[in-house]
């Protein structure tokens, strides 16, 4: 069983999600290593010529201020999004509709070509998919502390104290943007990376690790077309990359802070 394209979250998945928070294809790394020297933008000549790299925490914090704030964000207490999922060749088009409530319930809904619904639903505490036809099946062991981790992504204020933590390792190119590049641990055995625009400090690229019953893999989410909604910026374009296949994202609609009711999150009654 695979998660839901955009169910992530670090928001670094959703702006991050993330969130998260919140993704490679080479082998995971299980430690920070202090003794790795910093990439740079360009081979410098001289000392002198050594690209300054700010602390995680002064990265963190200018990237938040990118998007609106922490102090923005911390009022928000929903978000409702919809958009079009697309495969890299075009060939198959989903409609997608995307529902965030604090602080970790989440719903992530996908319209099928032949009208077939599927769910992918986190109330906070458990995670499972159900689809229209009355399918379900429960997310369990490591896949669903996976899942709950990235729930938690979704929280800004979460994601800068878990990445803070974490060490700015050097400037790597990505696509057009050179981005730092913010690696930290999300469980002690696992890296995650968030890759941020030198100029702008938006969070352009995003590695994560998930956990599946057959094994560790790397998610990667490209995001760009940042929007700005209410004061906050979302990226309104996100690649999604994992095992080889990519999965391109639009959004069309993001509402802030809309009502959205705790029912929506409950288990259908024949899974209670």
């Amino acid at each position: 069983m695979r998660e839901l394209p955009f169910a992530a979250a670090l928001w670094i998945a959703l702006c991050v999600g993330l969130a998260a928070p919140g993704l490679r294809a080479q082998q995971v790394e299980t430690r920070l290593n202090p003794s790795e020297e910093p990439v740079t933008a360009s081979t410098p000549s001289h000392p002198a010529d050594v690209v300054a790299l700010p602390t995680a925490k002064e990265l963190m914090a200018q990237s938040d201020e990118a998007v609106g704030g922490l102090a923005a964000w911390s009022k928000t207490t929903s978000r409702k999004m919809k958009g079009v999922s697309q495969s890299e060749d075009a060939s198959v088009f989903v409609a997608i509709e995307i529902l965030e409530k604090a602080p970790n319930k989440s719903l992530s809904k996908v319209t099928l070509p032949n009208g077939l619904v599927l769910r992918e639903v986190c109330d906070g505490h458990s995670a499972w998919i159900e689809n229209s036809m009355g399918g379900y099946q429960e997310i369990a062991g490591a896949m669903l502390e996976s899942r709950l981790r990235q729930a938690e992504f979704q929280d800004r204020a979460r994601l800068e104290k878990i990445a803070s933590a974490g060490k700015v390792t050097g400037i790597e190119k990505v696509g057009t943007h050179s981005a730092y590049v913010l690696a930290f641990s999300t469980d002690k055995t696992k890296i995650s990376k968030i890759y941020v625009d030198v100029d702008s400090k938006l969070i352009v690229h995003t590695e994560d690790v998930i956990d599946t019953p057959q094994g560790p893999y790397t998610v990667k989410l490209d995001l760009d077309d940042y929007r700005e909604v209410d004061g906050l910026k979302f990226p309104f374009r996100i690649k999604r990359s994992e095992k080889g296949a990519i999965v391109n994202i639009r959004l069309t609609q993001v509402i802030v802070n809309p009502p959205l009711d705790d029912t929506l999150f409950l288990k259908p009654d024949f899974a209670k």
